[in-house]
């Protein structure tokens, strides 16, 4: 019925056993343990039988406690505060009853009165079906939640979320010339929207949607190895930059974070996520544009939509330096001068083609020996010609109709 510390010559939980293939050593627990505190992580453990808790020091640490105090855990979970307590025993009764794993971010007030945010991980173990404990890490947030507190009153970050916006995205990688060292990195992009955003605004207000769009931010920004660059692109679209290991089929989603399409919890109901992923994805050596990155990952994320099955749902395209559909569109625009159903004249032609290959404004510009400003007009001029608002619905309309 209370906390222990797991000292050097405790194994928890058969750590040292599993590290070590079954040559324990002593100093196996206390290394995790120190291992762990240096990135401000605890290791802790629940006894369902009893609700005995076991401890790393780290642990005591975050909840202003010295390792020799007895707490109940009724004490313990007194000090959240009542929503994030409310979220515990919901998501730790679930997690019990179905042998699964939850996450939680919850604000405490420890005994000193200080307050902390901490990010819950839990999984449950289990013999035969039955639950027997739970398991998992207790990570110091505060500092993160702090920060994400004064970005979302900046103006280069979203308000509501808390990420940088599109157009701090547009500044810190669209306009990113090839060949910088944040290009040479990076495997993939990924552009994903909650696809149900609508449909949570029509059943439980648009507060319960706002707090789905914080849960997926908060989600995103504690990441996972090899993504960076979490930003919302506007309503219920996010992007985020990979730099591990390429990716392919619905590997895309499994290097997001664990719990990024979990249910967001609010007001005591869970609220199902349907979320759509679109990736662009690099063979080795390849360098696009950035913005020749993003048109591709945009036009995955539109065939995601369309596909059926459970979320998310993932579609990943390999980037070309430069669609190879795209000489094939510029010999008929060339040829045909698109007076036809567009109407293009020869220069708009030559830009859009240009588009499709992903070149800046600046580098059309350069191509055809125009001004900035000219090239601003004619691409003004071709979209309201086809009838589209950005480059990415130009694009698309250009691959899809084969002009």
């Amino acid at each position: 019925m209370h906390a222990r510390a797991v000292r050097s010559d405790h194994e928890s939980h058969g750590l040292g056993d599993r590290a070590s293939g079954g040559n324990a050593t002593p100093w196996a627990a206390e290394f995790y343990s120190d291992a762990l505190a240096v990135a401000g992580i605890g290791a802790w453990s629940c006894d369902l039988r009893d609700e005995t808790l076991t401890w790393s020091p780290m642990v005591f640490d975050i909840f202003g406690l010295q390792q020799s105090d007895r707490i109940e855990r009724t004490d313990t979970v007194a000090m959240y505060c009542e929503e994030s307590r409310e979220m515990l025993h919901r998501l730790r009764s679930c997690a019990i009853a179905d042998c699964g794993t939850f996450s939680l971010e919850a604000r405490i007030i420890r005994p000193d009165a200080e307050e902390r945010w901490i990010r819950v991980k839990a999984a449950t173990r289990s013999h035969r079906g039955k639950p027997l404990a739970l398991f998992g890490t207790k990570e110091d947030i505060t500092s993160a939640h702090i920060q994400w507190t004064l970005q979302r009153g900046s103006g280069q970050f979203d308000p509501l979320t808390g990420l940088p916006t599109r157009a701090q995205f547009q500044a810190d990688f669209l306009d990113l010339a090839p060949g910088g060292v944040t290009l040479a990195a990076l495997k993939a992009l990924t552009v994903f929207r909650i696809d149900n955003l609508r449909e949570i605004n029509r059943q439980w207000g648009t507060s319960a949607g706002d707090a789905c769009l914080i849960a997926l931010a908060r989600r995103l920004s504690a990441g996972s190895t090899g993504m960076h660059m979490p930003t919302r692109l506007g309503g219920r679209t996010f992007a985020v930059l990979a730099n591990g290991a390429r990716l392919t089929g619905r590997r895309g989603a499994q290097q997001l974070p664990e719990d990024f399409a979990d249910a967001v919890l609010w007001r005591g109901t869970f609220i199902p996520l349907s979320l759509s992923l679109g990736i662009a994805s690099l063979m080795p050596g390849q360098m696009p544009t950035p913005e020749a990155l993003f048109e591709q990952a945009a036009l995955a994320l539109d065939i995601a939509v369309r596909q059926s099955g459970a979320s998310p749902r993932v579609s990943v395209r390999t980037c070309d330096v430069a669609d190879r559909r795209a000489p094939q569109f510029a010999d008929q625009a060339n040829r045909a001068g698109w007076g036809g159903q567009w109407g293009l004249s020869r220069r708009e032609a030559q830009v859009l083609r240009l588009i499709v290959q992903g070149r800046t404004n600046d580098q059309i510009a350069c191509s055809l020996e125009l001004s900035p400003h000219t090239v601003r007009n004619f691409i003004r001029r071709l979209y309201m010609k086809l009838e589209v608002s950005g480059r990415v619905e130009a694009v698309r309309l250009a691959l899809v109709s084969g002009l």
